[in-house]
């Protein structure tokens, strides 16, 4: 079946399927198709981008965004038959229906002793039958169930992993201490993170996530937010880099003094904007007992902002959605997680409320083109032998040490002489023989806070060429000129972290970014590789392929950047990433 926009075919769906939708054009053209991509974008969820088609999902949490913003079951499937020439499919109707009807049906409310769960007999039955949702209820009526205050994060996830979502607005919250914040003039917000600002803060029930890909300025967002809100705020950041990231740009680009915004050191009182780490706001004694979580619990925040927020599904960052606070705010880049977890974000802090894609903004200059190699790298007969026999955990380690991969990461930083160069990798053993064989800094999560620091300033400021960073490169590292990346080694299969890495290279410089992916040929390090690549792929970059004896001779990959249609990328192919026949 084709769905029509205006005469042009622009939408396709197949009996088959119960939740995609094929989606044919071009979305950021000033053409006719525009309004459509913009429609579907309410209720489906972009999954794939493979230029002229782009893959939509109906998920859960997309179509539960739709009904928050005032849309009903009837309202998209009277959409999709608008422009349909035959019937949508029952099961995705039905999907439709069954997930766009539950929303709003279930709600917690602050009653006396703790927290009642309301929804109607049938929806209240349905609960009670999963044991993860019905060991958090107490009480047997047919229309609510009481639930103890701690377990109402849990309660939220566990309805939301079985597809109910549940509202809170009838929990009471105080109203947030007001903050008179003003943006630096020299501050000039992108058309786009102007529109995110303006998205989140017009929200009635104040949260949700926003997702802009590595180096579009998600800081900068966050600043914007709260000028707009003109309240208190906590940041939350996963690591230190980041919080002085976050108090750089503060200093910098709005009136907030030291005495208003810092970071939290754990001794000195809270300050109007406060910035920490998730690790501090969830460390504990051997005790048990939170060092400082009573602290931030105290206060009633006027908004909370989740730096990195696919992160917080995490056990150890559960505690931080208990906060007080009017709004909360998640960022990220990469709202993927190989748990399978990500509708917890929805449940800890809200719907996602704005998304840009990556194609968008290359596009309008604000990103660099990249171009993204696999170099597969042949291992010596005895370490092919020694791998072959090891357990399989041991497997993963012998292929990420190949140590033939050190004369590979040499010829690629003398084919970039004139770059600045990020070698990323997971075991850190390898990673120092790196840094060794290139007499170059190497830092991990070991390394002082102040050394970090230093040497994050001088790659920025040119005087270090080179730099080894460990997993710590993954989340919040801003080195902007970084243009050339190579990556050693990964966390087994990590979509999220093949994505970060590539975040390394994606702010914008003449000539664009390269990053290098080093995988151990004939080992499951190839298998891995395709997993950890398939986020990439889907959001439209392409891999090209070469060997270790192409790189070292100089023989095959061109300086100019250059980009090859997914049928040349091999094994990536996705269940719904091409559309059957009709």
């Amino acid at each position: 079946m084709t769905l029509c926009w205006k005469g042009v075919s622009v939408l396709q769906v197949y009996p088959q399927d119960e939740q995609f939708l094929y989606v044919c054009g071009n979305p950021e053209s000033s053409s006719d198709d525009s309004p459509l991509f913009e429609q579907v974008g309410v209720f489906a969820q972009r999954r794939q981008t493979m230029p002229p088609m782009y893959l939509y999902e109906l998920s859960y949490e997309r179509l539960w965004n739709a009904c928050k913003m005032g849309w009903t079951a009837a309202d998209v499937i009277t959409f999709l038959r608008r422009y349909a020439v035959s019937p949508l499919p029952t099961k995705m109707q039905n999907h439709i229906c069954t997930s766009m009807g539950r929303f709003g049906d279930l709600r917690l409310y602050e009653v006396e002793g703790g927290i009642e769960l309301r929804g109607s007999a049938k929806l209240m039955a349905q609960v009670r039958k999963h044991k993860d949702i019905a060991r958090h209820l107490r009480g047997r009526k047919s229309l609510s169930a009481t639930v103890d205050a701690e377990a109402r994060v849990a309660l939220k996830m566990a309805l939301a992993a079985h597809g109910f979502p549940v509202l809170d607005d009838g929990v009471r919250v105080e109203a947030p201490r007001p903050l008179q914040i003003a943006l630096h003039p020299s501050l000039h917000l992108r058309s786009y993170q102007r529109a995110a600002i303006e998205q989140f803060v017009g929200r009635d029930d104040g949260s949700g996530v926003i997702v802009l890909p590595c180096g579009a300025g998600k800081t900068v967002v966050g600043l914007g937010t709260l000028a707009a809100l003109q309240c208190t705020g906590l940041i939350l950041v996963p690591n230190e880099a980041a919080a002085k990231q976050w108090e750089d740009h503060f200093l910098k680009f709005t009136n907030l003094t030291p005495s208003e915004v810092g970071i939290d050191d754990g001794t000195d009182a809270l300050k109007p904007v406060t910035i920490t780490t998730y690790q501090r706001l969830t460390a504990r004694r051997k005790s048990g007992e939170y060092y400082h979580f009573g602290r931030y619990v105290a206060i009633n925040w006027g908004l909370v902002v989740y730096d990195e927020v696919h992160l917080l599904p995490a056990p150890l960052f559960r505690l931080s959605a208990e906060l007080q606070c009017a709004r909360r705010l998640g960022l990220s880049a990469t709202l993927v997680r190989e748990d399978g977890r990500t509708a917890d974000v929805f449940s800890l802090v809200g719907p996602k409320v704005y998304e840009v894609h990556e194609d968008r903004l290359t596009a309008e200059g604000y990103l660099s083109q990249v171009t993204c190699v696999e170099v597969q790298v042949a291992m010596s007969d005895e370490a092919m032998a020694s791998y072959e026999q090891a357990p399989l955990r041991q497997k993963h380690r012998a292929a990420a040490d190949n140590q033939a991969k050190l004369e590979v990461v040499e010829a690629l930083c003398r084919k970039h002489r004139d770059g600045q160069i990020l070698i990323m990798g997971h075991y850190t053993q390898f990673l120092k023989k790196v840094s060794e064989r290139l007499s170059c800094p190497m830092l991990d999560g070991e390394t002082p806070k102040e050394k970090r620091l230093h040497e994050y300033d001088r790659f920025r400021q040119g005087h270090t060429r080179v730099l080894v960073l460990s997993r710590i490169a993954n989340v919040a590292v801003d080195l902007p000129n970084a243009d050339v990346a190579i990556q050693v080694s990964g966390l087994f299969g990590s979509r999220q972290e093949e994505a970060q890495r590539l975040g390394r290279v994606l702010r914008p410089k003449p000539g664009g970014g390269r990053f290098y992916t080093l995988v151990s040929v004939h080992t499951l390090e190839e298998r891995t590789a395709r997993h950890r690549q398939q986020f990439l792929v889907e959001r439209g970059f392409a891999y090209t392929q070469v060997s270790a004896a192409d790189i070292i001779s100089e023989g095959t990959i061109a300086n100019e950047v250059r980009r090859v249609p997914k049928s040349r990328v091999r094994g990536y192919a996705p269940k719904h990433s091409v559309a059957p026949k009709a």
